[in-house]
């Protein structure tokens, strides 16, 4: 064992590599986040939206940082691993880059988490005071309009508006329902003269199967005429003709 580890060890020391992923291992400190900055900002809404794009710009260049970081690793990884083939133990040397990868990877990727919970608890505050200053009651003597909360508050909903609201969306679904029967009624009707059509089509085929029929057996009765006039065997009459559909 104590041979294996030396033998890790020096794999690890001669990779092509070496320095840079001694450097990937050390890591890049995880990112102090600005957000935390945005807590104690001020009240006002300029103060808070500065704090907010400041707080954005930096989780922008954290994660631009831990992709170009990614990038590298990935492209020393294959130059590692093309020299670890060139090795009499390569799978040693494979394992080993491999497992450096992983390391730079976990790392990396617990500094995404960090900066998305980041995020996700400025968007949950602006959600949470949101609702606050929509929920705050308006004093009776505030004129319209006056002080920033006015502008965050919705006004209060007019009566007559919402059940002018509420008349237009029924006569909405009235002239919907009324297009829907008529549209039903014209399908109904060019389905009925499809039918008519092809029932008239059927009764003037049966028609001309009759005509046919009653040619062939005037010819049959003509010709067995003929034959017992002469004194031969009449042909076998005609099956029946079929009744109309």
């Amino acid at each position: 064992m104590k041979y294996l580890g030396l033998s890790l060890a020096a794999l690890l020391a001669c990779a092509p590599g070496a320095s840079v992923w001694a450097q990937s291992a050390a890591g890049t400190p995880a990112p102090a986040l600005a957000p935390a900055a945005a807590a104690s900002a001020p009240a006002s809404a300029e103060g808070q939206s500065s704090a907010h794009a400041a707080a954005a710009a930096h989780r922008k260049s954290e994660r631009d940082r831990i992709r170009h970081e990614r990038e590298a690793v990935k492209a020393q990884q294959v130059k590692d691993e093309a020299a670890c083939y060139q090795r009499f133990a390569a799978e040693d040397c494979l394992k080993a880059v491999r497992a450096q990868v992983r390391d730079v990877e976990t790392r990396l990727r617990a500094q995404e988490i960090e900066l998305n919970d980041a995020e996700r608890k400025e968007k949950a505050a602006d959600r949470r005071k949101s609702i606050e200053e929509k929920q705050r009651p308006v004093p009776a003597n505030t004129p319209a309009g006056a002080g920033p909360d006015a502008v965050l508050r919705k006004p209060a909903a007019d009566p007559q508006a919402t059940k002018a609201q509420r008349d237009h969306e029924a006569d909405v679904r009235a002239q919907q329902q009324r297009s829907n029967v008529q549209k039903n009624a014209q399908e109904q009707q060019s389905r009925a003269a499809e039918n008519a059509v092809r029932a008239s089509q059927a009764r003037a085929k049966h028609a001309e199967a009759l005509r046919a029929a009653e040619e062939r057996r005037a010819r049959v009765e003509k010709a067995q005429a003929d034959a017992a006039a002469q004194g031969r065997k009449p042909a076998a009459p005609l099956p029946p003709v079929p009744a109309a559909p």
